[in-house]
C-alpha cells in the first residue's frame, strides 16, 4: 500500500483544477467564437453566401432531388400543406412525401378548388361552390356543403374554419365552424363585401374584414366577434368595430403570435389591440415591390433602394409585428418574379432560381434550375414543390 504525502495530494488537486480551468476555458471560447459567427452570419451577406455556399451547401439542382411526373394537359392542382405535397386530380387528392412517393389518397369531389392550410390542417372547398372538406394530416376529419356559393376560406391552427359566402338573398354571410365540422355561427351582412376572415389562435375571435364600395369613397371596416357569444346566440357577439378612413383599402387581417390583429391595407399596415389601431409601416414612403402579412407574426415587405444614381439593391425586410424595430434583412441580386409566403417561410422566384428564406432571414435552402423558367411554387414550412411543364420537384426545407 502506498500513502501519498500532502505534497503529491496538492499536485493531484492542481493537475485536476488545471483540467478543469482548461475545459472551461476552451467551453468560453467556443461559446465566444459561436456568438461571433451568428453576429457575422446574420448580419453580414457576404460571410453568411459563403458558409451557405460552400459550407452548409444549401444550393439544391433539380437533377438532383425527387420529383413527380405530372400531366399538365389535364385539370390537376396542386398544394403543400404539413409534411405533403397534395395533387388533386380527377375528385382524387394524392398525397406525396419527401421523397416523391405517394402515401396516401383520399376522394374529393371538388374541380375547381381553393385551399388554405395551417400546421397539419387542410381546407379544401369548391370555388363558387357548396363543399368544403377539412383534413387533419392524411384523414378527412369532416365535409360539409353549404347554402350559396362559397368565395373564401380561412382555418387556424386549431382547425376552426370561416367560410365566405355570396349568392344568397344577403350581400355576404360568413359560416364559422369547429374542428369537428360543428357550425358555431353565421354572420349576415347586407351592405359590405366581405374582402378575407381570420380566426385567433385561442379560437375565441372571428375577424371579419369588409368593403362597401357603393358610395362616393370605399368604406373598409374590421369587426372583431366574440366567437363564445355568437354561438350562445347573444345579442351583441361583436366585440368592437374598427372604421378605417374613408378610401384605404382593406387587403388582408392575420392574428399574430400575440393575439394582436395585424391588418393589411393598400398603403400601409395596421395593428389593431383591443380595438385601438395603431399604424405600423406605410408603403408609400419607398419604393416597394411586394408586401405581405402572411409569414406568421412578421411583415414581409420587398423593397428597392438607390444604393447611388447608377446601382439599385433589393433588399427583403421582415418585420416583427409586435416590435417593428425588430427587423431582418436579406439582400436579393434580381427584381423577384413572384414571392410566395406561408408558414414561416419566403420563396422568392427569381426565374431559373428559388431562394427559400425562414422568418429570421436565413435561406434555408436555393434552387437551380439548368433548363427552364419555373412556373410555380407550392410550400409549407417542411416541403416545397417547383412546378415545371412535366413534373414537381420535390425539397424538403
Amino acid at each position: 500500500m502506498v500513502l501519498l504525502g500532502k505534497t503529491d495530494t496538492n499536485k493531484t488537486k492542481n493537475k485536476l483544477n488545471k483540467g478543469k480551468i482548461l475545459k472551461i476555458s476552451i467551453a468560453l471560447v467556443c461559446i465566444i467564437l459561436f456568438i461571433f459567427f451568428i453576429a457575422f452570419y446574420e448580419n453580414d451577406n457576404n460571410v453568411r453566401n459563403f458558409f451557405d455556399i460552400f459550407i452548409f451547401r444549401k444550393i439544391v439542382n433539380e437533377e438532383k432531388l425527387p420529383s413527380v411526373e405530372i400531366d399538365t394537359s389535364k385539370n390537376i392542382n396542386i398544394y403543400a400543406y404539413s409534411k405533403y405535397l397534395a395533387i388533386l386530380d380527377q375528385n382524387v387528392l394524392k398525397l406525396y412525401n419527401k421523397l416523391g412517393n405517394q402515401e396516401h389518397t383520399l376522394d374529393i369531389e371538388i374541380s375547381n378548388p381553393i385551399f388554405e392550410s395551417n400546421g397539419d390542417y387542410l381546407c379544401i372547398a369548391e370555388k363558387g361552390g357548396q363543399k368544403v372538406y377539412l383534413i387533419y394530416n392524411k384523414n378527412i376529419i369532416w365535409q360539409d356543403e353549404i347554402e350559396g356559393n362559397i368565395s373564401s376560406i380561412n382555418v387556424n391552427k386549431n382547425g376552426y374554419v370561416s367560410v365566405i359566402i355570396s349568392g344568397t338573398s344577403y350581400k355576404t354571410v360568413v359560416q364559422t365552424f369547429d374542428s369537428k365540422g360543428n357550425e358555431l355561427f353565421k354572420n349576415y351582412l347586407s351592405t359590405t363585401n366581405v374582402i378575407d376572415t381570420d380566426i385567433s389562435n385561442n379560437n375565441k375571435y372571428l375577424a371579419i374584414a369588409e368593403a362597401n364600395f357603393s358610395g362616393i369613397v370605399i368604406q373598409s371596416n374590421i369587426k372583431i366577434i366574440s366567437i363564445d357569444d355568437a354561438k350562445n346566440n347573444l345579442d351583441k357577439p361583436i366585440k368592437y368595430t374598427y372604421m378605417a378612413k374613408p378610401n384605404d383599402l382593406i387587403i388582408n387581417v392575420k392574428y399574430n403570435n400575440k393575439g394582436n390583429l395585424i391588418c393589411m391595407y393598400d398603403e400601409h399596415i395596421d395593428m389593431l389591440k383591443e380595438g385601438e389601431n395603431t399604424e405600423l409601416i406605410s408603403l408609400t414612403n419607398e419604393e416597394v415591390i411586394f408586401a405581405d402579412i402572411n409569414v406568421i407574426s412578421k411583415i414581409t415587405k420587398i423593397v428597392k433602394t438607390k444604393e447611388d444614381l447608377l446601382h439599385t439593391s433589393i433588399q427583403m425586410q421582415i418585420i416583427n409585428s409586435s416590435n417593428t424595430n425588430d427587423v431582418n434583412k436579406y439582400e436579393i441580386e434580381n427584381t423577384p418574379k413572384k414571392i410566395y409566403t406561408q408558414g414561416n417561410m419566403i420563396a422568392v422566384n427569381l426565374g431559373t432560381s428559388v431562394m427559400f428564406i425562414n422568418d429570421r432571414g436565413w435561406l434555408v435552402k436555393r434552387y437551380e434550375s439548368n433548363r427552364e423558367e419555373i412556373q410555380d411554387i407550392v410550400m409549407c414550412d417542411e416541403i416545397a414543390g417547383i412546378i415545371s411543364k412535366n413534373k414537381i420537384n420535390i425539397i424538403s426545407l
